[in-house]
């Protein structure tokens, strides 16, 4: 893909959240508080290449949340990449496992992945399921795709990488969001796999994968609700069950909508009729109170 039609993607994008009202009443931007957290957190950043005593103090941290934030890259184009990088954002910590220097994933982490618990909060979750799948043999478990929930709260199914949702959530700039080796809101020009990473890809890395959890809680909070968790299920699972790569790779240009067909975006998201009500700032702010005792 072309700077050109990063430019013109981020530019539609723009001009479809001018068109929708529905926009405006989800958007919730980050308090001075958040902000501020947001880049202690990004300082804190915890890096593994080998299996050491960080590496498994990360993994009985991650096996003890109730819910995790996950990246893979690349997994944009799902199989048709090997994997470099997964980031785990916890409540407190933030994890950046370089797959490529560790050789594979595995199965402390594989056990970890595929389990129900901790939820894994995922975005675009049928092009990781595919990669985690194909690359690898894990069956991710436990999702939550934020990709379908924003459909949902929205009301339509539009393309929406998680940059541009979580801009679109959180109210920031898009261009603020990204690193030098990330200038569009599809895709990574390098696609994570050179070496060395500079700190600017790794706080990128890090940003989405705690924005996306604290995403996560913006529109779904803390409830279960089962039928986003179904279609989220259904969604994922859409290109793994699709047998012939070739068929895949037609299918996973960045403008594609293969598999939206999963979900609902008509589903109402109010208390009482199975859905979930958004929360206020101050549900929100003492859910997170009670998470950190």
């Amino acid at each position: 893909m072309t700077d050109s039609d990063s430019d013109d993607s981020v530019s539609s994008y723009f001009s479809a959240l001018e068109s929708n009202p529905m926009d405006a009443s989800i958007c919730s931007p980050l308090t001075s508080h958040e902000l501020e957290s947001l880049e202690r957190k990004l300082n804190q950043i915890i890096f593994i290449q080998q299996t050491d005593v960080k590496y498994h103090t990360a993994l009985r941290n991650i096996r003890d949340q109730s819910s995790i934030s996950l990246l893979v890259e690349p997994s944009f184009y799902g199989r048709h990449q090997p994997t470099s990088l997964l980031a785990v954002a916890t409540v407190n910590e933030t994890y950046v496992f370089d797959i490529r220097a560790l050789g594979a994933i595995f199965k402390e982490l594989a056990a970890i992945l595929e389990a129900e618990q901790p939820r894994k909060v995922v975005h675009y979750s049928h092009r990781i399921t595919d990669h985690l799948d194909k690359r690898h043999g894990i069956q991710l478990g436990g999702i939550w795709d934020t990709f379908v929930v924003l459909c949902v709260a929205r009301r339509e199914k539009t393309p929406c990488s998680l940059p541009e949702a979580i801009s679109l959530i959180f109210g920031l700039p898009l261009e603020g969001l990204l690193c030098e080796e990330v200038t569009g809101g599809i895709e990574s020009r390098r696609n994570f796999s050179a070496r060395p990473l500079t700190q600017s890809q790794l706080r990128y890395l890090a940003r989405m994968a705690i924005l996306q959890h604290r995403m996560h809680d913006r529109l779904i909070y803390g409830n279960i609700c089962s039928g986003v968790q179904r279609m989220s299920q259904a969604f994922s699972q859409k290109y793994t069950d699709l047998p012939m790569s070739s068929e895949v790779a037609v299918n996973m240009a960045p403008g594609s909508h293969f598999g939206f067909g999963a979900i609902n975006s008509n589903y109402k998201l109010v208390a009482g009729d199975n859905g979930v009500s958004l929360p206020t700032a101050k549900e929100i702010d003492d859910h997170e109170m009670k998470q950190r005792k």
